[in-house]
């Protein structure tokens, strides 16, 4: 086996020409060792859009130089070295390059963030932080691109019908979420810390005009500022009162007939 093949087999991508296999001393723990696979993208494979993956202009940076992280290979940290100049894409601007290997703006390979964010899913941050060496704040940086590449989040707006709407407490009720919800899938569509008109703005301001327009019924309990919102973003839709609040509310006042008519009986002095 040559140094090539095991250099394209560990990247997982083989459209790009092997410079190098080195080992070097860590730049923050001069006393390890980490191996340092260089690298450049096969010609028509450079000047890509990251966004779209068209072929670009040049633009600046030829001989940018950058390092991902990969997974480690045995006790040693593991990176890929490539040539990342800038190139200026007629539809969106100005990019790093397309680097296959890795996500937009990352530091990271593919490989080695997908693991995290698997890990970060079975484990405790600190412990997923520790175990492959990175800060705590990473971690969430992996798992947020991981979702966004299996999952980007406009996908989870499209051909919304019907959704419902809530906020609940946490922290022994001194904190707020309100959470939205996909009644036709069953999935929770978004999420934001704290309630009221400004929060669910932001949700509804997540939408195209087209996509708020398709809504059709909205579920919530009475609250006055989930009403204000949905006939503002959403004036076709139907403002309906969901289920649980229905039971809760004619459960509420059942009791209080209830207490009411017990109240009344004592007072009377009346047999039960």
């Amino acid at each position: 086996m040559n140094i090539e093949f095991l250099v394209k087999t560990l990247i997982g991508y083989s459209r790009i020409n092997v410079l190098g296999f080195d080992i070097e001393k860590d730049k923050y723990h001069p006393d390890e060792d980490v191996f340092v696979a260089r690298v450049a993208l096969v010609e028509d494979e450079q000047y890509h859009c990251q966004i779209c993956g068209q072929k670009c202009g040049k633009y600046d940076r030829p001989n940018h130089i950058k390092r991902w992280r990969s997974l480690d290979l045995g006790q040693h940290k593991f990176f890929v070295e490539c040539i990342a100049p800038r190139c200026i894409c007629p539809e969106h601007g100005v990019y790093v390059q397309h680097i296959p290997w890795a996500f937009p703006d990352s530091d990271y390979t593919q490989a080695f963030e997908t693991r995290v964010a698997y890990m970060a899913a079975k484990m405790p941050t600190n412990l997923v932080s520790k175990q492959y060496r990175i800060k705590w704040g990473t971690v969430g940086s992996c798992v947020r691109r991981v979702q966004e590449h299996i999952e980007p989040i406009a996908e989870r707006f499209r051909k919304l019908k019907k959704i419902a709407i809530d906020e609940t407490s946490y922290r022994k009720g001194h904190k707020y979420i309100t959470v939205v919800q996909d009644l036709e899938t069953s999935e929770v569509i978004w999420a934001h810390d704290g309630h009221g008109d400004e929060v669910l703005k932001l949700f509804f301001e997540h939408l195209t005009q087209e996509q708020r327009d398709g809504i059709e019924y909205v579920a919530a309990d009475g609250a006055k500022w989930i009403t204000r919102q949905v006939e503002r973003y959403c004036s076709n839709a139907v403002r309906c009162i969901d289920p649980f609040h229905v039971v809760s509310w004619a459960t509420e006042s059942l009791d209080d007939v209830r207490k009411r008519l017990s109240n009344d009986v004592k007072k009377s002095d009346l047999p039960y």
